[in-house]
């Protein structure tokens, strides 16, 4: 069994996903169906989040996971210069999508989720500043949970979205399409403009790849 296929069932297990598999591996997407969202589904549902400006020249893709240690330096070290040289002067177009690596991550991306676009930028730092604190807790949904209220979310609410196959799924599917679309395998994972470029990317790595995409004449902050 090759390294990529093992990877997969053990993601359809961690991750309760009967089919995760044969999504994966399928031509077609139909092979999975997610649980449909139903009346009493939280919402918002989860999707992409976008920082910065739609009509940016560079468009990068994050695939990441909230108990990856590699996402957490990148967002805590990295990021922050990123987006005041890149994204805050409308060059980059920033997209977060979720690449759950197991049933923690799942549950984290749930209650950031939960918590709409308003509060999505400052969950995702929260969590990533204090992973340790919580990511390999032996109880990692009572940490969430008590984040989630502290940032004005309902206990109850929060539950359902870590609960209801009808919102997990849709952060499942994005981990399934990101390894479809991209080969994405492992945390963090970049896209820029297309292309795939794999693990923690410094600041100057970062601005190399950036800058022969930006239009003549542009010149990033800093």
């Amino acid at each position: 069994m090759s390294h990529v296929t093992t990877r997969r069932a053990a993601l359809s297990v961690a991750l309760s996903i009967p089919a995760a598999a044969a999504f994966a591996q399928a031509p077609g997407p139909q092979a999975f169906e997610p649980t449909a969202p139903g009346p009493n589904t939280p919402r918002p549902l989860p999707g992409e989040r976008i920082i910065g400006r739609a009509d940016a020249p560079v468009a990068v893709i994050e695939y990441h996971s909230l108990t990856c240690g590699n996402c957490a330096n990148f967002h805590t070290t990295i990021f922050p210069r990123i987006r005041t040289t890149f994204i805050e002067p409308g060059l980059v177009r920033f997209v977060m999508r979720d690449f759950p690596l197991d049933r923690v991550a799942l549950e984290a991306a749930a209650m950031v989720h939960c918590g709409g676009p308003e509060r999505y930028e400052a969950l995702i730092s929260m969590l990533y500043a204090n992973k340790e604190s919580w990511a390999h807790s032996p109880d990692a949904r009572a940490w969430l949970r008590r984040a989630g209220t502290l940032a004005g979310m309902p206990a109850e609410r929060i539950d359902a979205c870590m609960t209801d196959r009808g919102f997990t799924d849709l952060i499942a599917v994005m981990r399934l399409q990101g390894e479809r679309e991209f080969g994405v395998s492992a945390t963090p994972s970049f896209v820029i403009n297309g292309q795939v470029h794999r693990g923690v990317q410094s600041f100057e790595r970062f601005s190399a790849l950036v800058r022969p995409l930006l239009p003549p004449g542009t010149a990033p902050r800093g």
